[in-house]
């Protein structure tokens, strides 16, 4: 009796098939219907050639480096932009046309259920009107309760009458490239649409502002998603999405969203103060170089280093010359960039941990986080010395020390490679501060043919004034 071979064969399809099911990830259907309440689609407009309220920088990058400029007004880094205008009637003597505005369609979340929605600055850049509508269908007109331009985030206000669905921010901290992610928004004009993808990287610099700190996503975002949110499997928002690479002119798989741990504070400060006022350490920060490193006994090139530290300061008395900060309110600090963002991320007036190295052990302090002083006076006056030279190095400094060190008169050879000019302050060699011409040819001595490396404040070689830096100058035996 022949062997039946065609059951067999439908069962092994069936058994591949069930395989093939259980390896899909599972289903986001209830992710969707979760946090879709929550998600709005936002009209702004604006009279067209209106640049009155244009704000400085505000615009987007080009395709090339993150955003999308379709439109008008350049004011999104992935807005949809419409020129609208009324047919004038010119049948019966002299019509004076309406007014041409601008329409930027583009996305927002409610964070708070008494109202308060998130979304782009760039979105309702110049508005004098913005229309929010619920995936419902019902409609209101939205008042900007704050706009934060360093970060591209504003919060606009509506008055329901009654409590809002909404959405919580998670923890952007706990995001992994490779973690499953959806985004859901307005893109072209189509409300409540949702994508999936995977956090692509993290930490992208795209020159959009100057606290870029960007979650990269595959997940399809297009123009109108901007100001949309982008969530984790638990629902939460991990990232507010705004902008993207589109050489083609539409999502190449290449987006970007404003961390939460950016946004989530932003937003608080935004409804309720009208403006975020961010906090200051009060420190003038540098790379860790590898020579730096083995000069001041560091274990790695990771964190910032302290070139000065502001008297009065939130870190005066805490933190001084030569301390490398490596972690702030317990998220690591690899550079002094990711300091900058991290400090960006505190409100003023919180206290946070700071974790540091200096003499060679690790150490905590607090920082209770202060407002930036108005103006910092960061001139470096160098008093009239007498030449001290030190041989090998191509330095020749005054012999009167200036009020924080000794003052450099010429730079050539080693140091001038190095990139110390005239007018430099040697203010530390190797971690110590230096108080005359003398102690620092001293301390130079003392090295023992260890490579010199200076704390210098005053100008560069391209005669700008980054701050208090450290140079290693290579001596010539």
């Amino acid at each position: 009796m022949p062997f039946p071979v065609r059951p067999l064969c439908a069962l092994f399809l069936l058994a591949g098939s069930a395989a093939r099911a259980a390896d899909m990830p599972p289903s986001l259907q209830p992710l969707a219907a979760k946090v879709l309440p929550a998600v709005v689609s936002i009209a702004a407009m604006a009279p067209a050639g209106d640049n009155s309220n244009q704000d400085d920088g505000d615009n987007a990058p080009d395709n090339g480096d993150g955003g999308d400029n379709s439109g008008g007004d350049n004011s999104g880094a992935d807005s949809s932009l419409h020129a609208t205008a009324d047919t004038p009637d010119n049948t019966s003597g002299t019509v004076v046309p309406p007014p041409k505005t601008i329409e930027s369609l583009g996305s927002g979340f409610v964070f708070d259920p008494d109202g308060y929605i998130l979304t782009n600055a760039h979105v309702v850049n110049n508005a004098n009107a913005v229309i929010v509508t619920f995936p419902d269908g019902t409609v209101y007109t939205a008042s900007i309760a704050g706009r934060d331009k360093a970060a591209d985030l504003a919060v606009l206000k509506i008055d329901a009458g009654h409590k809002l669905p909404y959405v919580k921010f998670g923890d952007s901290a706990t995001v992994h490239v490779g973690d499953w992610v959806m985004a859901v928004g307005n893109p072209f004009g189509l409300p409540g649409s949702s994508s999936a993808g995977i956090v692509s990287a993290l930490h992208r610099d795209i020159g959009d502002t100057d606290l870029d700190d960007f979650i990269q996503t595959d997940a399809a975002i297009n123009k109108g998603n901007s100001g949309g949110p982008l969530f984790n499997m638990q629902g939460q928002v991990i990232g507010v999405d705004s902008a993207i690479y589109a050489p083609s002119g539409a999502s190449d798989g290449v987006g970007f969203a404003i961390p939460a741990a950016m946004a989530a504070p932003v937003a608080e400060e935004l409804a309720h103060e009208g403006s975020m006022t961010r906090g200051w350490l009060g420190l003038a920060t540098e790379e860790v170089t590898p020579q730096v490193q083995a000069a001041l006994h560091l274990p790695g090139t990771s964190g910032a280093l302290i070139g000065s530290v502001s008297p009065g300061g939130p870190s005066d008395g805490a933190l001084q010359a030569g301390d490398v900060v490596t972690v702030l309110g317990g998220v690591d600090v690899a550079n002094p960039r990711e300091l900058q963002i991290r400090t960006a991320e505190i409100p003023a007036g919180q206290s946070v941990s700071v974790k540091y190295w200096r003499d060679g052990s690790a150490q905590k302090t607090k920082i209770t986080i202060d407002v930036p002083p108005a103006a910092l006076d960061d001139t470096v006056t160098p008093p009239t010395p007498g030449p001290v030279a030190l041989q090998g190095l191509g330095l020749s400094v005054a012999a009167k020390p200036a009020d924080n060190g000794v003052s450099v008169l010429a730079a050539k050879g080693a140091a001038g490679k190095a990139g110390i000019v005239p007018g430099d302050v040697i203010e530390q060699v190797n971690g110590q501060t230096v108080a005359s011409a003398d102690d620092l040819q001293a301390k130079l001595k003392a090295l023992a043919g260890q490579t010199p490396v200076f704390l210098i404040s005053g100008n560069t070689a391209d005669g700008t004034n980054p701050g208090p830096r450290w140079v290693a100058v290579e001596a010539k035996n």
